[in-house]
């Protein structure tokens, strides 16, 4: 006998399968899809475990009869190409004919289906790719798929699966864009406890994003329109204040697939060129009307992925189109400008002291003056204040803040001198380079991005931003790893639109959160109020950095313990630090370096930058040739 054989069909169709149903959003994702190639009008998708042990998904499509329902079940058995030549100008989403054959060859898969005119529907079990008999029974028109215990009959494959609630996140993210790509249809998204979200079906799609990111969010987009000879874009993009950390909010679609590609994902970055901070992504929508034998689907199983004929044409147009709804909005980059502090605005490092003030203070104690009042160095960035509901403080309570810090810090480097010099240990600078009385001496600014300081015995040039970065998340960390981070309540509570995907992460992480001085409670399926923040955030748009931090929450998975929480949320924090271009003042400068003196690490910012250069007085020397 030979060594060659036939495989047989049910592992031939198990193998198939790992290209096709990779996780249950894959399942989710090729029945969402069948249903709108069906026509229907209002698709309903349910979740059990995740998808683990069950996805549900409802249509009020065309439907199925009896024969077809068996015969869709076989692989390669499609209704949506005849001929080679259809392969050319695609115009449905499923066309391989190989999605439910696959999904059934490793789960439990129960078909109702009624197609329009049938007196009765029909009901098919597939378990394991083996098909029972087809029966009669009575239902609506359309379609119900329910596929259970996925991956029953395949362990290996089981046990790759992440936890419910990521499982859940990642087939929350399909259904919506799948509703984002079909605005004129009604979804409905649930779980066994809530419904996630649900969407009216009336053609908008502003108003899906509502009910995906709120309405606040939906009201802020701006529309793009833009049209050449071959190509016809529509959609909406978000203002860069909407910008988020990550580029999973950018969605395309081409005819009205949801694909990825990731040069016309660079073309809408590079059209918000300078009005977007470095780290920070643009939200959009965009809808790319074309031939269809401009593109090619055919590239994946998945159909995530897609080819254009002329893609530097499609990048043009959506360059162009994209950059004209941000010069229509007046939303020009413009130059920070120094100018007297109104209401809501950044600030200072460090104010000049008022001599009266200074008189005052050393004649009376100030509330403030509590050694355990834990003040901070606060950042200038032009969104401090904005969204947030609060004001900027009166002069002189920074005045007095400040002044507080500089006692307290000289009274901690005198108690503990051995321990401050033996801070600061890494790979460039030996611990002895940098004695207790270490001190910086700020000669001025250059360039605007650079601090030029020296200690008496070397020139140091400073990075402002990473130097304010260093200094800000020790701040953070020491709050925390010292137990003394104090929840500050709001007085009115901030109210966040969280992503579907996200919401049960978040909500499953409420007790950690609330250890590091947030507290939030649900406000609806996709909405949470935050009502205490950590007091080391005064002064900081905590609005846009809850927003970022929730967003990471989510996606670190539930493996994420309370310090990656809390380094992830200095992180986000530090973010805040001065930028490259702000001008400074002397005693902007001089409070600065005072800081950094005293950091831990003061040759790193937290992602491992180095903060300075330094050049000792015997290699300015050399390179004068004042010395050989």
């Amino acid at each position: 006998m030979g060594k060659i054989q036939v495989m047989p069909k049910v592992m031939a169709d198990q193998i198939a399968a790992g290209e096709v149903v990779a996780r249950p959003a894959s399942c989710v994702k090729e029945l969402v899809e069948n249903s709108l190639d069906a026509g229907a009008t209002r698709i309903e998708v349910a979740l059990a475990e995740g998808g683990i042990a069950c996805v549900t998904v409802v249509d009020d499509g065309e439907g199925m009869s009896a024969e077809d329902a068996a015969l869709a079940f076989h692989r390669h058995a499609t209704s949506k190409v005849h001929e080679p030549r259809d392969l050319a100008r695609i115009r449905t989403l499923g066309f391989r004919g190989e999605a439910l054959a696959a999904i059934a060859s490793v789960a439990r898969v129960r078909l109702i289906t009624r197609a329009r005119g049938e007196e009765s529907g029909v009901l098919v079990r597939v378990e394991g790719g083996d098909m029972l008999p087809p029966e009669p029974i009575g239902a609506p028109f359309g379609t119900t798929m329910e596929v259970r215990d996925l991956f029953f009959n395949t362990p290996a494959r089981l046990k790759y699966l992440r936890s419910a609630q990521t499982e859940q996140a990642r087939s929350v993210e399909v259904v919506q864009r799948e509703s984002l790509a079909h605005p004129e249809v009604a979804f409905v998204c649930r779980t066994e406890r809530q419904v996630l979200f649900q969407t009216p079906g009336r053609g908008d799609a502003r108003e899906v994003w509502a009910a995906l990111y709120g309405v606040g969010e939906a009201r802020m987009l701006l529309e793009v329109r833009g049209a050449t000879g071959d190509y016809a874009l529509r959609g909406y993009v978000g203002r860069p204040t909407q910008a988020r950390s990550s580029r999973q909010h950018g969605y395309l679609f081409i005819n009205g697939r949801p694909v990825r590609n990731p040069a016309v994902q660079q073309a809408v970055e590079r059209a918000y060129g300078e009005r977007l901070m470095v780290g920070r992504y643009p939200v959009y929508a965009l809808y790319l009307e074309m031939d269809p034998a401009l593109v090619d689907p055919n590239v994946h199983p998945q159909k995530w992925e897609i080819r254009l004929s002329e893609e530097r044409d499609v990048c043009q147009l959506v360059e162009s189109a994209v950059r004209a709804a941000l010069d229509n909005a007046m939303l020009t980059a413009s130059p920070r400008v120094r100018t007297s502090a109104p209401l809501g605005s950044p600030v200072p490092l460090n104010l000049p002291e008022a001599p009266e003030r200074t008189r005052e203070m050393q004649q009376s104690p100030s509330p403030a003056a509590d050694p355990k009042e834990r003040t901070r160095v606060l950042a200038r960035s032009p969104s401090f204040g904005q969204g947030t509901g609060r004001t900027a403080a009166p002069r002189e309570v920074w005045e007095s803040a400040l002044a507080v810090r500089e006692s307290a810090a000289a009274s901690q480097l005198e108690a503990e001198p051995e321990a401050q010099a033996g801070h600061g240990e890494d790979r460039h600078e030996a611990p002895q380079e940098r004695p207790a009385d270490w001190r910086l001496r700020p000669i001025g600014q250059a360039l605007r991005m650079y601090i030029l300081a020296d200690d008496g015995n070397d020139l140091y040039i400073i990075d402002q931003h990473a130097a304010h970065e260093r200094v800000l998340y020790e701040d953070l960390v020491d709050a925390w790893e010292q137990g003394d981070i104090q929840p500050m309540p709001l007085l009115t509570p901030l109210e966040l639109s969280i992503a579907p995907s996200a919401f049960e992460e978040v909500m499953a992480r409420r007790e950690e959160l609330l250890a590091l001085g947030i507290e939030i409670d649900p406000f609806g399926a996709q909405t949470v109020l935050v009502r205490t923040i950590p007091d080391s955030w005064q002064g900081l748009d905590y609005a846009a950095l809850l927003r970022d931090a929730l967003d990471d929450l989510a996606s670190m998975g539930a493996k994420a313990t309370a310090p990656d929480i809390m380094h992830r949320l200095a992180t986000r924090a530090c973010k805040a630090a001065i930028k490259a271009h702000d001008a400074l003042t002397m005693p902007e400068m001089e409070a600065l370096c005072r800081r950094l003196t005293r950091a831990r690490d003061p040759y790193h910012c937290p992602h491992g930058r180095p903060v300075f250069l330094r050049m000792s007085e015997r290699e300015l020397a050399k390179s004068f040739r004042r010395i050989v």
